[in-house]
């Protein structure tokens, strides 16, 4: 694992890291701003949202109060549009914050321990996944969903939000890292 993790800050350089933006923010303005996302979703139940941007979690009663705001169409469009594309949103952001801590990582030179840093980004995914998991289970078994299941995707939904987070912060973080030493070093080389 160790030598996989040296592999990728080697490996990583600041077009990769735009490339997996770009991608990224398709993913994103397709998810959020689409007809056949959260925007058309939005059309369908005049104003409803979906459960994934709860991101400090929720009761077993808001979450049912979300579920049944849907209504039987728009939880129809929420499983059979937005859900199938936020399976592979997590892999690609994945990606893109990886790919920037990996390409900061690099340039900071930081402690052999900090490329650990790395499975942040993925931990934030692998939540999301599961989010996605149980909010599937959720709208096929709705209105009889137990209290047990609305816990576990309020878990999962407040855990991808705490990694997001701390990713976005660490990758902050390394990039003023970064900004210091290379103005540290056109100051020091005048």
């Amino acid at each position: 694992m160790n030598r996989y993790l040296s592999l990728i800050i080697q490996k990583a350089n600041w077009k990769k890291a735009v490339i997996f933006t770009l991608l990224f923010v398709v993913f994103y303005i397709l998810i959020n701003f689409s007809d056949i996302g959260v925007a058309g979703l939005l059309k369908i139940t005049h104003g409803a949202n979906i459960l994934d941007l709860e991101r400090f979690g929720y009761s077993h009663e808001k979450a049912f109060q979300i579920l049944t705001a849907l209504g039987a169409e728009g939880r129809a469009f929420y499983l059979t549009k937005i859900l199938p594309l936020d399976f592979p949103l997590p892999f690609v952001y994945m990606l893109c914050f990886a790919g920037w801590m990996a390409f900061l990582l690099k340039r900071v030179a930081v402690k052999e321990w900090f490329k650990y840093l790395l499975f942040i980004p993925f931990l934030s995914g692998l939540f999301d996944w599961l989010e996605n998991i149980c909010i599937i289970i959720m709208l096929k078994q709705y209105p009889m969903v137990s209290a047990v299941l609305y816990s576990a995707a309020s878990f999962m939904t407040v855990s991808k939000s705490i990694f997001t987070i701390t990713s976005v912060m660490i990758i902050l973080i390394l990039l003023v890292i970064d900004l210091r030493t290379r103005n540290k070093k056109s100051i020091t080389e005048r």
